[in-house]
């Protein structure tokens, strides 16, 4: 049989290297060099890619609006090497000195092999730097149990299992609000049982982030159902001496009575002063479109809000959001949900008031009833922009609609915080 041009070849070769030692002694050299070199340039070459698909993403058919061309700076220094955020009047000031517009999500993390919280069967936030990037959000709430009486998972578990995604969003420039859910309507008093535990979890966690000031610290949920201003008051009150007496100066969120949904009650009542003039406070306001058990009004929120910031007091809507399908609503009225995302979204459309969707990942262990996507799927899924609800749609355009850096004109000494002072004498600050 004739052999191919392909074996002759072989032949040849295999004849040259039998007879030339040297030969073999300058491939291995080569060898030795390149293998590393061709590595090492697939590496690179496979995670610019990843990079590059991720930052391109093409909006689905509902969110027609183009993506900002948009250029990112250095990474943020540690966040020990960070200065406060401050909140001025209802401006909120980054460290950097520019005015900063909470826009982003609730959103579970993820700590245990079974759902934990919120996480709607999508799993948890964990590890979505990229995607919450995508979608142009600079904040992020976590939404915790930091008490369970079953004590699975307990305690320690649950400060253990948030601190890798909360350092490593904060460590992008993303905040993190960590909220506790464990008495949402449930009017606690201070020293009672569950207040207790709620205290022992925050206890461990404020030290612990005291030093890093991406860390927002919301610490009850919509705790009370009526207007009932006293008890609102004595709580927050109590928290907030309980770790400024400690030099914390992280931003410190205090959900409004009536389930949060009290815009009304901070636009006329004094209660709010003591705690909203105070060093970095901000009022959470959640928009599920209720006044007081009559549907707001897109000029209600309009009115109310601006009634909320002409006081200098910070507001951000901590909730809002659309259920889908309508039946499926679990925040009050569906159709009042409905109109309250809206007229939350003009408010924070025309003011400087930050606004975070409720849902991004989840509601229950089960489901997830206010889905940015049609499918329920979570946030970073279909390239991040497609598949998404109409409401979904319009969040997507918000998060994506060109926003200035407006550098901070005030006094930061005027937030009312000792460590403003102090950078105010630092000639370095």
């Amino acid at each position: 049989m004739v052999g191919s041009v392909g074996e002759g070849v072989r032949h040849r070769f295999d004849a040259f290297w039998d007879t030339t030692p040297i030969v073999k002694l300058a491939l291995y050299g080569f060898l030795m060099v390149a293998i590393p070199v061709v590595v090492f340039w697939y590496l690179t070459n496979r995670d610019a890619g990843e990079t590059s698909t991720n930052t391109a993403i093409v909006a689905g058919a509902e969110a027609d609006n183009p993506v900002p061309t948009t250029t990112t700076g250095q990474p943020p220094p540690d966040s020990t090497e960070r200065k406060p955020f401050f909140v001025v009047g209802d401006d909120i000031v980054d460290p950097d000195g520019n005015v900063f517009v909470p826009i982003g999500a609730n959103a579970a993390i993820r700590i245990t092999d079974y759902a934990y919280v919120f996480d709607g069967g999508n799993g948890g936030v964990n590890g979505r730097v990229s995607a919450i990037k995508a979608w142009r959000w600079n904040t992020i709430r976590a939404n915790l149990s930091c008490y369970d009486e079953s004590g699975e998972p307990s305690q320690r578990q649950i400060i253990d299992g948030i601190d890798e995604t909360v350092r490593e969003f904060t460590e992008a420039g993303i905040v993190v609000i960590l909220a506790c859910h464990d008495a949402t309507g449930d009017d606690p008093v201070l020293n009672g049982p569950l207040e207790v535990q709620v205290r022992a979890f925050w206890d461990a966690v404020v030290p612990k982030y005291a030093d890093n000031p991406y860390v927002w610290f919301n610490f009850f949920n919509e705790p009370y159902t009526t207007d009932e201003t006293e008890q609102w008051n004595e709580l927050h009150q109590f928290y907030y001496d309980r770790y400024r007496d400690q030099g914390v100066n992280n931003i410190m969120i205090f959900d409004l009575p009536l389930y949060g949904q009290g815009i009304h009650l901070a636009a006329e009542g004094e209660f709010v002063e003591p705690l909203g003039n105070a060093c970095n406070t901000v009022l959470g306001w959640h928009a599920w479109g209720s006044l007081s058990g009559e549907q707001a009004t897109e000029a209600d929120y309009a009115t109310y809000s601006k009634a909320v910031t002409d006081r200098d007091l910070a507001v951000i809507i901590g909730e809002a959001g659309v259920p889908f399908p309508p039946s499926a609503g679990t925040a009050g009225n569906p159709a009042w949900n409905e109109t309250g995302y809206y007229a939350a979204l003009e408010v924070a459309r025309n003011s400087n008031i930050g606004l975070l969707w409720w849902h991004a990942t989840g509601d229950t262990s089960d489901d997830l009833y206010y889905p940015l996507k049609v499918d329920r799927s979570g946030f970073w899924t279909a390239g991040n922009s497609g598949n998404l609800t109409i409401a979904g749609a319009t969040f997507w355009n918000f998060s994506h609609r060109e926003r200035r850096t407006d550098a901070f004109v005030g006094d930061l000494t005027d937030s009312g915080c000792a460590a403003a002072d102090e950078l105010e004498s630092d000639p370095a600050g």
